[in-house]
């Protein structure tokens, strides 16, 4: 026989708990499509907007603003006719056609710089046939009008040699439209990686720079700056190797008046607030103590910033670009490097490979660098052919940098208007030898227990002070050694009179 049992305090009905727990399923499956609507929407390379069939602007991607210049801002929430008032807007409107027909259309419009796009608006119904929305689709076919057109004029016989001609040639446009001059893009490689960073430049993913020392990381930071929609905005270049391991907090997000010993009673802002509106370069990001590498995975992740000694988080409207010549994967593995952390910084990874597996950009930039050093130094130095072949097989470990170096020493060093072979491999022997100092400025050989309990600033001073020491007994000028260690002549001079230091051939 059965038993009917009543439920108890010990037994309560589930249907409130089971209420609440589809709702939370519901809502958690909702925000997933809206996340996915939203990644959808920033990854398209096309522009995409979305107009209610009111016509009412209700969303848009970052590409719909660079392709027509309108900015999300401006134009959420208002209505076509609107924009067809708008000074410079287009009348011929495909979104208006749909409105007025229900069917899909297409027009060709010229925006600024005499740019084609083509606009596609779709209609979307319900089951019913009403008009719900219009989506539109913009496409910039400038440069897809410029390849159509140098392979009609050659009848088209064009061979892909000449078709890697158009593209490198387009890419040569792009990056001189953002006033980059030290760039060259001979190699096949190289081109692959501007390519690369021609198609993101203008979508705020964050963007991992990867490479060995002096590739090239920082100039090609600003080109994804100067191509993208923030060009307008600051480009904040952080070396996260050289901020005081107990300051990086501070400097990276700002701090609250009297949030520590020796802080500004005003306080200050950090480098992500002075990147407001603009990129962010964290160049050398792997030296990020793991404490700072925890707040800036927040920072990513919810696009805000809490100073130093406050509790008042601020919105952030930043892009991140990191860059590091170390292995972070293996970083991680050694528990230096959050691996949480390297997700979000590697959403767009881009390699750029080192001058020895790409010697055919060596030659351009040999005579780009020729030529700046000409005219900065006032002089008419040239490269015999001998000279540049041998430049083309050096091992140059610094890259870009060393190659750059090299040649500002070249163009110092000869006396002779030509640069002969002897004198770059007088050059490279000099590299390869052990440095010796003679004469007055001698170096100081370092103590076998140094007093690591001086202040960090006169440590430094000892450093700094026996690198330019070693300088001025080598070099024959204040501007070879600024040359050599990358600054400027004016701070050499200021800094050997610092040290009490004279070039030694120095009249």
């Amino acid at each position: 026989m059965s038993v009917v049992r009543r439920p108890t305090s010990h037994s309560p009905v589930q249907l409130v708990p089971s209420a609440s727990a589809e709702a939370e399923r519901l809502r958690l499956e909702l925000k997933r499509k809206q996340e996915l609507f939203d990644t959808l929407m920033e990854a398209s390379y096309d522009g995409l907007c979305l107009i209610a069939a009111d016509g009412t602007f209700l969303e848009m991607n970052a590409a719909f603003e660079r392709i027509t210049g309108l900015k999300r801002q401006d134009w959420i929430g208002r209505t076509l006719e609107q924009m067809r008032t708008a000074p410079g807007i287009t009348r011929n409107s495909a979104a208006l056609q749909v409105l007025s027909g229900s069917y899909p259309a297409t027009t060709l419009v010229n925006i600024r710089g005499g740019e084609m796009i083509l606009v596609t608006a779709s209609p979307h119904f319900n089951e019913q046939g009403e008009l719900l929305n219009i989506i539109l689709n913009v496409r910039n076919i400038t440069q897809l009008n410029y390849l159509k057109y140098q392979l009609e004029q050659r009848r088209g016989q064009a061979k892909l040699s000449e078709m890697e001609e158009l593209s490198s040639a387009y890419l040569r446009d792009k990056i001189r439209s953002a006033g980059l001059g030290e760039f060259v893009i001979n190699s096949p490689l190289m081109a692959k990686v501007v390519s690369t960073v021609v198609q993101i430049a203008d979508f705020d993913f964050t963007v991992l720079l990867e490479g060995e020392t002096g590739v090239g990381k920082g100039v090609m930071a600003q080109l994804i700056h100067r191509l993208s929609r923030r060009a307008p905005q600051p480009f904040v270049e952080v070396n996260c190797a050289a901020i005081p391991e107990n300051l990086v907090e501070s400097e990276l997000f700002g701090y609250e008046a009297g949030a520590f010993t020796g802080s500004l009673r005003t306080g200050k802002k950090g480098y992500f607030e002075a990147a407001s509106g603009g990129t962010i370069f964290l160049d050398e990001v792997s030296e990020l103590p793991r404490a700072v590498q925890a707040k800036l995975l927040k920072v990513l992740d919810n696009k805000l910033v809490t100073r130093l000694g406050s509790t008042t988080p601020q919105r952030l409207d930043v892009r991140v670009i990191a860059a590091t010549n170390q292995n972070l994967r293996e970083l991680v593995k050694q528990g230096l490097f959050r691996a949480d952390l390297l997700y979000r910084l590697e959403f767009v990874p881009i390699f750029i490979p080192p001058l020895r597996e790409r010697r055919e950009d060596i030659k351009a930039l040999a005579y780009l660098f020729l030529e700046q050093f000409n005219r900065e130094f006032g002089m008419d130095k040239v490269l015999a052919s001998e000279t540049l072949a041998r430049l083309g097989q050096a091992d140059l470990g610094g890259n870009v940098r060393e190659l750059k170096n090299l040649l500002a020493r070249l163009v110092l060093a000869c006396e002779e208007k030509e640069i002969q072979p002897r004198h770059l491999l007088a050059e490279l022997e000099r590299r390869a030898e052990p440095i010796a100092a003679a004469g007055p400025n001698t170096v100081r050989e370092p103590s076998a227990a140094p007093d690591d309990s001086r202040p960090i600033k006169a440590r430094m001073e000892d450093a700094e002070r026996d690198i330019l020491t070693r300088c001025v007994a080598e070099c024959k000028s204040t501007y070879e050694i600024a040359a050599r260690l990358g600054m400027n002549q004016s701070s050499v001079v200021r800094k050997l009179k610092k040290y009490g230091l004279r070039c030694a051939n120095r009249r």
